[in-house]
């Protein structure tokens, strides 16, 4: 488990933003969309906070192999925190999914392809985060430094293997910083949306 930062460096460290984005083209765009890493954070958070838990209960790779990808996501954002907000009024379906899972729902004649959009609406950032995902990254990165953000996380990995839980007298910390890297994950798939090169964002889909 990559639990050392000075590792982390040598083998996940972005150096441009045009990297930061080649990270989110291969998290959002290759490995798996947004719910999918929402469960995966969401899983690693429960059996942090469950004292029932059992190893069997969790994958391996929630933690190995999706844990280690999420550390470059983390990374990656500190790269995406000066973009422009979006203005209530402008937004679009374009801003909000990305060019797949558009064109996969809006353009079926089937009656129900709407609803299944609905998992991807951001359910963890403010109507405000939502229109200026990078004012959040900002707040991400004041609450704590990149460093202590990494720490954060693979302890966060480390204990969800442990048959007890960690989290007495401190439950509200350990809420606090989950819930961040939960919003982490919809704001960095929002900016991916609105502005990697590989999306199209012409897109005339209005909400």
């Amino acid at each position: 488990m990559e639990n050392t930062f000075r590792t982390f460096r040598k083998k996940y460290r972005c150096q441009s933003q045009g990297q930061a984005f080649e990270v989110l083209d291969d998290i959002f765009g290759a490995i798996a969309d947004l719910p999918y890493w929402v469960s995966k954070v969401s899983t690693i958070q429960n059996s942090v906070f469950d004292s029932r838990f059992s190893s069997y209960k969790i994958l391996p790779d929630a933690v190995h192999y999706n844990g280690q990808v999420f550390l470059k996501l983390i990374n990656a954002s500190t790269l995406l925190i000066d973009f422009p907000a979006i203005a209530k009024e402008e937004l679009k379906w374009a801003h909000l999914i990305d060019d797949l899972i558009e064109s996969r729902n809006l353009n079926q004649d089937k009656p129900d392809s709407f609803y299944s959009l609905l998992e991807y609406f951001p359910r963890h950032l403010s109507p405000s985060q939502v229109l200026d995902p990078s004012r959040f990254l900002r707040k991400f990165f004041k609450r704590k430094k990149l460093k202590s953000w990494i720490r954060r996380w693979n302890h966060f990995r480390e204990t969800a293997f442990y048959s007890f839980s960690v989290t007495e007298g401190a439950e509200g910390e350990y809420h606090k910083d989950f819930q961040y890297f939960l919003k982490l994950t919809e704001a960095c798939y929002l900016i991916y949306v609105r502005f990697s090169p590989s999306q199209n964002s012409t897109s005339d889909a209005t909400i």
